[in-house]
């Protein structure tokens, strides 16, 4: 148990450290984010060459993932993790691509800083609206 809260911790941090430059004040990241293959491919395709180099089982890599989604995506975290599965059930080009791309990268050894300059490239920061009543 101690070890898959260590790794959930390091892939968490990572992410956010990621999308740092993107977060609004209250942390959550830009909502077309939500809706792009090539982040949530890359997300999953991280997170699954991970467990794939520390052995994790797949019921800890489910724990995982769904703690780095909603770390990103806080309370959108199911809804983009339902359309990041139906996209992988599809065998969807794109997000394959770059499930893989992301796959190779960590397995290369290589942070996350593609990702990050990827994510910075394609959207802007997000921010807050705030009503007056």
């Amino acid at each position: 148990m101690f070890k898959l809260m260590t790794h959930k911790n390091k892939l968490k941090n990572d992410f956010s450290k990621c999308f740092d430059p993107l977060k609004s004040a209250l942390m959550n990241v830009p909502l077309p984010m939500q809706k792009d293959r090539y982040i949530t491919a890359s997300i999953l395709g991280t997170c699954r060459a991970y467990a794939e180099l520390h052995q994790i089982n797949e019921k800890d890599f489910a724990v995982l993932v769904d703690a780095v989604f909603e770390e990103i995506y806080r309370q959108n975290s199911m809804a983009v993790q339902n359309l990041t599965e139906h996209w992988l059930q599809e065998n969807d080009t794109e997000f394959m691509q770059a499930y893989y791309h992301a796959k190779g990268n960590l397995l290369a050894g290589r942070d996350l800083k593609w990702l990050a300059k990827y994510a910075q490239q394609h959207f802007k920061p997000a921010v807050e609206v705030h009503h007056s009543t």
